[in-house]
């Protein structure tokens, strides 16, 4: 089997535990990781036209419009070797993304990790963030030493405003509306791989590099 690039998307919903896997799977395999949401604070932080632009939804906790978010990835694909492979984390959020998408580059690979709605609930409503270094708890699965405080830097950890059960519910239905359609969109492209993410961070991490490495993608280690 021919050795091939990591030309990717990532996606599942919300405590399905993506962004670290992102981080995971793209040092594994030598590919940068590109989430949108970073995307969209680097416009607005640098104030540019399409950050301003992002800035009047996201300040109003509106969705970036499909146009809008396809012309951010758009330009920072421009600034990739896209034949050296990327991961993309949160974009393609809706069917009309992907489809923006292929206009620039084919996908090779789109990985769903899928969770029930209550463990979603579950890992969520367990979070904590650091106010300070912003190093993620979780009051089960992995506590602070002391109750509310950070064992990095010892700021206060707090719930995060949008990890509450009305809000959580809300996300999840509209990625059951806009973002689940994508596993049958990639599928009738034979790209589509789906994994249970109800497991414990790295052994879901060994099924997704092994089951990435059998269908012949490169890990950074290895040459083509």
């Amino acid at each position: 089997m021919a050795r091939k690039r990591l030309r990717a998307v990532l996606f599942g919903p919300q405590g399905s535990g993506k962004g670290t896997q992102g981080r995971l799977l793209a040092d594994y395999f030598g590919v940068p990781l590109i989430g949108s949401g970073e995307l969209f604070r680097a416009e607005i932080q640098e104030k540019t036209a399409l950050g301003k632009l992002v800035k009047s939804y996201v300040s109003r906790g509106a969705l970036v419009p499909d146009e809008l978010a396809n012309a951010v990835m758009r330009k920072q694909l421009k600034t990739i070797a896209l034949d050296r492979g990327f991961l993309l984390d949160g974009y393609p959020r809706d069917i009309d993304q992907a489809e923006s998408l292929d206009t620039v580059v084919k996908i090779n690979l789109a990985l769903q990790i899928k969770i029930g709605d209550a463990e979603s609930l579950r890992r969520l409503l367990g979070r904590r963030q650091c106010t300070g270094c912003e190093i993620i708890f979780h009051v089960e699965d992995h506590p602070s030493q002391v109750p509310d405080v950070c064992d990095a830097c010892g700021k206060t950890l707090v719930q995060r405003e949008d990890d509450h059960e009305d809000v959580i519910r809300a996300r999840l239905v509209a990625y059951y509306f806009m973002t689940e359609p994508l596993a049958s969109y990639y599928r009738q492209q034979g790209v589509f791989l789906a994994v249970k993410g109800e497991q414990p961070v790295a052994s879901l991490c060994e099924e997704l590099v092994r089951k990435i490495t059998k269908l012949g993608f490169v890990p950074k280690k290895k040459t083509v």
